[in-house]
């Protein structure tokens, strides 16, 4: 005798099963949304300067008070010959400057300015090197290349200071002082 084999039902998909590609779906739709709005041509619009400066500033303020506790009595460090907590310290507060140039980076930028802006983070980039150059000479305990890589440090920082003076920054304006 032949017996035919008994045919199961499919099983019903679970309610938890449900709720989870309806949450997927809802998320994958929340995406394409939020999508559209980043690409619409409301948000492409470049900021105006002083927009622009607005939103640096925001990102300089605590990035240079960080740099300015960091930094509280380098000096002296370096001249009591404390070499090894001055190269600290100078290694802490390039870390932050680095930081604060990457996170202005990506910000839009108007589009007037964008050569001015350009050749200002060419020269915030050579700032960051003299720091990175200090930093090294002091580890090394030559404290006379790191006075004259200072000296090039502040100079460069002038040098970003000129190419941007018709924006009026403040936090990320150089200030020596900033630093020890």
């Amino acid at each position: 005798m032949c017996t035919e084999p008994e045919l199961k039902p499919e099983p019903k998909p679970s309610s938890r099963a449900s709720g989870i590609s309806i949450r997927l779906a809802a998320v994958a739709v929340a995406a394409l949304s939020l999508a559209a709005l980043w690409t619409s041509p409301a948000s492409a619009e470049a900021p105006t300067r002083s927009e622009y400066v607005a939103r640096l500033e925001a990102i300089c303020k605590p990035r240079v008070e960080a740099t300015e506790r960091v930094m509280k009595g380098v000096r002296a460090d370096v001249r009591a010959e404390r070499l090894g907590v001055a190269a600290g310290k100078f290694a802490r507060g390039t870390g932050i400057f680095a930081g604060t140039v990457t996170k202005m980076a990506p910000v839009p930028r108007p589009t007037a300015d964008k050569e001015r802006l350009k050749r200002w983070f060419a020269i915030l980039h050579e700032e960051e090197a003299w720091l990175r150059r200090i930093t090294a000479a002091l580890r090394q305990r030559h404290t006379i290349q790191a006075q004259r890589d200072t000296a090039r440090f502040i100079h460069t920082g002038n040098r970003a200071n000129n190419v941007v003076i018709a924006f009026g920054f403040d936090y990320c304006s150089f200030r020596f002082s900033r630093f020890g």
